[in-house]
Parts: C-alpha cells; sequence; structure tokens
C-alpha cells in the first residue's frame, strides 16, 4: 500500500503526492501497540473526538477558538467571578460578583469538529483514521494532519486502498456515568484538588445551580466533551460546561447521545437547539425562566 509519512509537531501546508488522489486519500496511523487506547477507541468502528488534553490543536478541533480583533473598539465584557463577603461582613454568606472590563472585541472561531475511528482492514491490520467528510477533506487537511502530529508525532496519507463505510453504524465514545453518588460540582472540585488546580480557574456556580433541579441522570464528557456535563431531565437534556465561555445548550432528551455528537451548526441546522444561553451576568434567571416553560423543577 502506498503511503506518505509525515514527522514533527505540526505542518504549515499539507504535501500530498502528486500521485495520490485528494478525493480517496486517507489520514491515518497503523495501530502498533496503544495508539487507538490513547484516544479512547476500543472496539472496530468506534469513533471519537479527540480530547483537548493532547494540545492547542485538539483543543481548537474540540473547542474553537478566538482571537482578539483591535480593529474595532473595546466593549465592556464579563471576564470573572469572585466570591465575597458583603460590604466586608465575614459573618455573612458569601455572594458571587462578576468582575467587567474593557477588552478587544473577540472573534469566535467554531470547532472543526474531526473525528478519529478505529479501522480494520482486510487484512487485519488495525488503523486509526480521521474521519474524512467531505467538509473536512476539503477544508481541513491540515488540521486533520496536525492533530495525528500532536497526539502521535507521525502521520500517514494512504493513497486510498483504506476504504472506511461511513454509512455504518459507529459507536462513538464521548459519555460515561459519574462514580455513583457523585456529583459534577463535587466532582469537578476532587478532580481539581488531585492535581493541585485551583477551582477558580472552573465556573462551579453554574454547575451548582444545575444540580438543584430534579434530573433523571447525569453523566459526564470526555475526550472532546471534556469539560461538558449532561443534565438529563424529563422533557430535554441540558450540556453544560465547568469551563466559562461554553454556553449552555439544551436539546431534545430523545437520542440525546447522538445529538449530543453534532456539531453546534448542525444541530442549529436541523432545528434541534431548544435553547442556547450564554453565561453572562443574567445566565441563571435565564436558566429559571427557560426550565419553567419546559417544566423543570427543582428537586424536593
Amino acid at each position: 500500500m502506498a503511503q506518505h509519512c509525515i514527522k514533527g509537531k505540526r505542518i504549515r501546508r499539507v504535501c500530498i503526492p502528486k500521485e495520490y488522489d485528494i478525493d480517496k486519500i486517507q489520514i491515518g496511523i497503523p495501530v502498533i501497540c496503544d495508539e487507538a487506547k490513547t484516544v479512547g477507541l476500543i472496539k472496530n468502528g468506534d469513533v471519537v473526538l479527540p480530547s483537548g488534553i493532547f494540545g492547542a490543536q485538539c483543543r481548537r478541533n474540540a473547542y474553537g477558538y478566538s482571537y482578539v480583533d483591535k480593529s474595532k473598539p473595546k466593549e465592556r465584557r464579563y471576564v470573572s467571578t469572585n466570591w465575597v463577603h458583603p460590604f466586608g461582613n465575614t459573618n455573612a454568606s458569601e455572594v458571587a460578583v462578576d468582575i467587567y472590563r474593557p477588552c478587544w472585541p473577540q472573534v469566535e472561531v467554531p470547532p472543526y469538529g474531526i473525528e478519529l475511528q478505529l479501522f480494520k482492514s482486510k487484512d487485519g491490520q488495525l488503523y486509526v483514521i480521521v474521519v474524512l467528510t467531505d467538509e473536512i477533506r476539503a477544508n481541513y487537511l491540515k488540521e486533520a494532519v496536525n492533530i495525528l502530529l500532536e497526539i502521535y508525532g507521525v502521520c500517514y496519507i494512504f493513497d486510498g486502498e483504506i476504504q472506511l463505510d461511513y454509512s455504518s453504524k459507529r459507536q462513538r465514545c464521548n459519555w460515561e456515568m459519574l462514580p455513583p453518588g457523585e456529583i459534577p460540582s463535587r466532582h469537578i472540585k476532587k478532580q481539581l484538588g488531585e492535581r493541585g488546580e485551583k477551582t477558580d480557574t472552573y465556573d462551579i456556580f453554574r454547575l451548582e445551580y444545575m444540580e438543584k433541579y430534579n434530573s433523571e441522570k447525569i453523566v459526564e464528557g470526555i475526550n472532546g466533551f471534556k469539560g461538558y456535563y449532561a443534565f438529563i431531565f424529563s422533557k430535554c437534556c441540558v450540556l453544560e460546561s465547568a469551563i466559562y465561555g461554553n454556553a449552555t445548550y439544551i436539546i431534545p432528551k430523545e437520542n440525546w447521545e447522538i445529538l449530543s455528537q453534532k456539531t453546534k451548526k448542525e444541530l442549529f441546522d436541523e432545528n434541534k437547539v431548544i435553547g442556547k444561553i450564554d453565561h453572562t451576568a443574567k445566565w441563571k434567571q435565564n436558566v429559571s425562566d427557560k426550565f419553567r416553560m419546559l417544566e423543570v423543577v427543582l428537586s424536593k
């Protein structure tokens, strides 16, 4: 099988051999040791969105990114939330105070959503392959290569002899149940504490507020959904992130596992977004109003 090997940390442009058909090439690596398990792929056909923990390329792919636009005037924007004693009274309960500052406008770039799949060839060899949709093949080949380079340090471009059946049923591996008795806010505090990290980099307050409502179950996001939690209610599913800036999304309860794997654009195009609530100072009130409409009630 003809293959072109790329090594290093990242590339600035994709150099594909002239004899390769760009519409048929596949990008991936052969599984020799633990390459599949590294990204959370277990069984043939499994698909995963690589976790942002691997580096900047994977973070952009999973979460998107933003950049400062200095061609426009500064705007007043939320930057953090501090918990303080009101009027310096240490006997009173702490309250949340939002901090705003003049900032340059930020341009939000959506995530690429490039996924990896575990594929077995006819001769039994396993590969970690990029799921090359038409959009990714046309616009994000460089990003796909850089993701593999970031994770493995090597990437192969195959001449198209590896064929993936995109119509077959694929099992995505992006959600797992929380440990028994755990709730997201406590779970995150525990994880951060074990790593010696501060909890003020996460907005625990939003998770604690969500936990006050009567959910049927809560699952934790893994891989590309790191930092997200899915709260399953009787009529809807709420995707909430512990990291500021990732808005709260409300989608139908039915088939929520499948819907949650779609890109935000796909959800909006298919009219599957019941509500999108930005992380602003009015977040709590906006959530409360939306939940009232959806008949989501507080726990007794």
